[in-house]
């Protein structure tokens, strides 16, 4: 009986053994499954086969298909896939380690930037921008944006943006230059007595762009900015629902401001 007492809870531990270490077994195979195509396409993106042609040519990419004497199918980047004689084959390597320059860059020339603006001069104001610009080899950037601005009354400015960086580094310097047209984001005030309209905008200035990778940057901005603006006023007699007469307001802003944002792409 005592030995029957002891036996029994060794018996139970080696089974709970047995179950666990089948379980650690099964959870090991499957993360093998789920890791096998990520760490395949890790080495796809860090080796490449190369296909050398008498004529010079040479084909970078993955191999598919090899019938030695008879053809070779590589697949290139874009998906493009050539079948190659092997008469016209000069050499064939497999599994080549591609060199970091010349590892294909995934940051788009294509870039977004949201930004808070604050204007100040004989009264502070603010805004909010967001522009899609395109990046040029050349340092240079045009874009588009959009965003809301309060002056005397909220305005959605619609306008063009032209940025060149100095450097090409992980830092650098920039001007720009900006134009385009505001509209107020409401036509009339509460009472009915004024009437907004939109205006030209301008402005120009000086700024820092900050990378902390290939896809994203801070950036910083100081310069001037112009506004003009339009309100028709009109006066109600007291038994008269139309305008008895209207004045127009050529309103003329022109603030410093100062800028940041993120830069996305």
């Amino acid at each position: 009986m005592i030995n029957l007492l002891f036996m029994q809870p060794f018996h139970s531990d080696l089974t709970l053994y047995s179950v666990v270490n089948c379980t650690m077994k099964k959870f090991l195979i499957i993360i093998a499954l789920l890791a096998g195509p990520a760490i395949g396409n890790l080495q796809a993106q860090t080796h490449e086969d190369v296909v050398y042609l008498k004529d010079g040519s040479v084909f970078r990419g993955k191999v598919t298909e090899n019938i030695s004497g008879v053809k070779t199918t590589i697949e290139i980047a874009g998906r493009n896939t050539f079948v190659l004689p092997d008469s016209l084959i000069k050499m064939i390597l497999f599994n080549q380690a591609i060199p970091p320059k010349e590892r294909i860059n995934n940051a788009s020339p294509v870039e977004m930037a949201a930004s808070v603006n604050f204007y100040g001069g004989s009264e502070n104001s603010g805004g909010f921008t967001f522009i899609t610009s395109y990046q040029f080899p050349f340092r240079l950037s045009t874009g588009v944006g959009v965003g809301i601005e309060w002056f005397d009354h909220q305005q959605i400015p619609f306008m063009a943006d032209v940025r060149y960086y100095f450097l090409k580094g992980s830092w650098s310097p920039c001007i720009y230059a900006l134009g385009g047209y505001a509209v107020p984001l409401s036509n009339k005030d509460d009472n009915n007595y004024q009437e907004y309209y939109g205006g030209m905008l301008a402005g120009a200035g000086a700024g820092m762009r900050f990378n902390f990778n290939k896809r994203n940057a801070l950036v910083f901005n100081l310069g001037y900015r112009y506004q003009k603006t339009k309100t028709l006023f009109g006066y109600y007699g007291w038994s008269s629902m139309y305008p008895q007469y209207e004045t127009e307001r050529y309103d003329t802003y022109n603030r410093l401001t100062f800028s940041f944002g993120f830069l996305f792409n």
